[in-house]
C-alpha cells in the first residue's frame, strides 16, 4: 500500500489542544483574514462568471434561434482552454500572483463593460458574442491557475485542505445562485442590464485584490524560456506517478460527469414532462449537491485515507447517475441527482486539496494549468452524449456512461495500490501562512529559517 504523508506529527501543544470543532472546523480557513478577503472575491468572480456564461448562451440562442449556436459557443469558450492554459500556469509560477490577477482580471471587466455599451447600442452581431468567449477563455486560462495557486500562500498549512474545499463549496454556491440571478435580471430588464451586474461583480472581485498581502506572491526560481517551463511542468507530472494519477482522474472524470448535466433539458422535457420550472429544478439539485460536496469535504480533512474518499466519492456518483436515469418519477430523481453530485464534489474537492498538499510550490502554477484543461475537455464528452440520446434516449444514454465511468474506475484503482492506498495525513499546525511569514522577512522581523518553521514549510514533503 502506497502511502503519503506530511511530515511526522510533533508533539501537541495549546494551538493543537485548541483545534476548532465541529461547524468552526468545517469552516477553519475562513478565520484567516486573508483567506477570507479572498473567498470572498472568488465569490463575486465566480458568480459574474456563471451569470456570463448562462446569458452568452442565451444571447446567441435569442440572436439566432438555432441550439447549434449554443455549440459554437460552448466550443469557443472551451478549445482555447486546452492550448492557452499551461501558459497561464507559468506566468501564474513566475510572476507575482497578485499583480497578475490585478491586470487579468481588471481586462475582463473592461472588456465585459466594452460588450455591455455594445449591447446598450444596438450593434453586437452573432460573431461579437464568438470572439468575446475567445477572448474570455484566454484571460481565465491565466486567472483561473493564478487563483487556485494562491490558495496554499494564504492560509497555514494544515488549513490547506480545509482552504480548498471551501473555495469548491463558493464555487458551487454560485452555480446555483448565479443563473438564478440572471435569469431574475433578464426577465424584466433586459441582456444589457444583467451583463452590467456582471460587470459590478468583477470589478467587485478585482478590488479585494488590493486587500491580499503583497508579499509571498511569487515562487523563488530561476525563470528559463516559456517553451522550457512548460515542458518542465509537463516532464514533472510525468515522472511523479500519484501526480500524474490525479491529474488523470481528474481531467477523466469530467468527462462522465459534465455531459449529464448538458442534457438536463432532455430529462425535464422528454423523460419527466416539466417545464423550464422542472429543469430549474434540476440544475438546483445537481448545484446543491455540489455544495453539500464541497462542505461534506471540508469537514473529512482529518480524513487521512485520501484515496478511499475519491474511490467513494466516484462510485457514489455513478451508481447514483444510473439509478437517476432508470427512476420513473421526478421528484425521487431530482434527489438522486442531489446525491450523485455530492459524491462527485467529494471525488474532485479531495483530489484538488491532494494535489494542492503534494505539488511543489514551483510547479504548482503549472499543474493546476493542467487541471484547467479539464474544463476545455469536458464538452468533448457532450457530443457522444447528445449521440446516444438521439439514438437511445436520455436515459439509456446516461446509463450506458455511468456503468462506462464504474469500470473505468474499477479499473484504476485495481491497478494502481498507490492511488487506493493513498494517504495524506494532516500537516501539524502552523502558526502563520507562507505570505504572513514572507512579509515578517521583508520587515527585517524574523530570518527566513524562522518563517519556514513558523509557515511549516520546512518539513514540506
Amino acid at each position: 500500500m502506497a502511502t503519503l504523508t506530511a511530515p511526522p506529527d510533533q508533539p501537541a501543544t495549546v494551538a493543537d489542544e485548541a483545534a476548532p470543532r465541529g461547524v468552526r472546523r468545517t469552516f477553519a480557513a475562513l478565520g484567516e483574514r486573508d483567506f477570507a478577503v479572498y473567498f470572498a472575491g472568488n465569490l463575486a468572480f465566480f458568480l459574474a462568471m456563471q451569470m456570463d456564461q448562462l446569458m452568452r448562451g442565451f444571447y446567441a440562442f435569442q440572436m439566432t434561434g438555432t441550439a447549434a449556436a449554443l455549440g459554437l459557443i460552448a466550443i469557443s469558450s472551451g478549445v482555447p482552454l486546452l492550448f492557452v492554459s499551461a501558459f497561464g500556469g507559468v506566468i501564474a509560477d513566475r510572476y507575482s500572483k497578485r499583480k497578475v490577477l490585478l491586470i487579468v482580471q481588471t481586462t475582463i471587466a473592461i472588456t465585459n463593460a466594452i460588450f455591455a455599451i455594445m449591447i446598450a447600442a444596438g450593434i453586437v452581431e452573432f460573431w461579437h458574442l464568438l470572439a468575446g468567449s475567445v477572448v474570455q477563455a484566454v484571460l481565465m486560462s491565466v486567472a483561473m491557475p493564478v487563483r487556485n495557486a494562491i490558495v496554499p500562500q494564504l492560509v497555514p498549512r494544515h488549513q490547506l485542505m480545509n482552504a480548498v474545499s471551501l473555495q469548491m463549496g463558493g464555487m458551487n454556491l454560485t452555480r446555483i445562485v448565479g443563473p438564478a440571478i440572471a435569469g431574475v435580471i433578464i426577465a424584466p430588464f433586459g441582456v444589457g442590464v444583467a451583463w452590467w451586474m456582471v460587470v459590478a461583480l468583477y470589478a467587485l472581485s478585482t478590488a479585494t485584490i488590493f486587500r491580499l498581502p503583497s508579499h509571498g506572491m511569487a515562487s523563488e526560481r530561476t525563470r528559463q524560456r516559456v517553451l522550457t517551463e512548460v515542458k518542465d511542468g509537463f516532464a514533472y507530472i510525468l515522472r511523479t506517478p500519484i501526480m500524474r494519477l490525479l491529474l488523470l482522474t481528474a481531467l477523466v472524470m469530467p468527462l462522465f460527469a459534465f455531459p449529464v448535466q448538458t442534457i438536463m433539458p432532455v430529462f425535464a422535457e422528454q423523460v419527466f414532462r416539466r417545464d423550464s420550472t422542472g429543469l430549474a429544478i434540476l440544475m438546483s439539485a445537481s448545484g446543491i449537491g455540489g455544495l453539500t460536496g464541497a462542505v461534506l469535504a471540508a469537514s473529512l480533512e482529518s480524513v487521512s485515507t485520501k484515496g478511499r474518499l475519491m474511490l467513494a466519492g466516484s462510485v457514489a456518483q455513478g451508481a447514483l447517475f444510473i439509478a437517476f436515469a432508470l427512476s420513473p418519477q421526478f421528484w425521487p430523481a431530482v434527489v438522486l441527482l442531489a446525491l450523485a453530485s455530492i459524491g462527485g464534489t467529494l471525488f474532485m474537492t479531495t483530489n484538488n486539496s491532494i494535489i494542492q498538499a503534494l505539488v511543489p510550490e514551483e510547479f504548482r502554477g503549472r499543474v493546476m494549468s493542467v487541471m484547467m484543461m479539464s474544463f476545455g475537455i469536458m464538452p468533448l464528452g457532450v457530443v457522444p452524449m447528445a449521440l446516444l440520446a438521439d439514438r437511445l434516449g436520455a436515459s439509456r444514454a446516461v446509463t450506458l456512461t455511468s456503468v462506462t465511468m464504474l469500470c473505468a474506475v474499477a479499473i484504476v484503482f485495481a491497478i494502481s495500490p498507490q492511488l487506493r492506498g493513498l494517504r495524506v495525513t494532516p500537516h501539524r499546525r502552523a502558526e502563520l501562512s507562507p505570505a504572513q511569514a514572507a512579509a515578517l522577512v521583508a520587515e527585517g522581523r524574523i530570518s527566513r529559517e524562522q518563517a519556514d518553521r513558523l509557515s511549516g514549510l520546512d518539513s514540506q514533503a
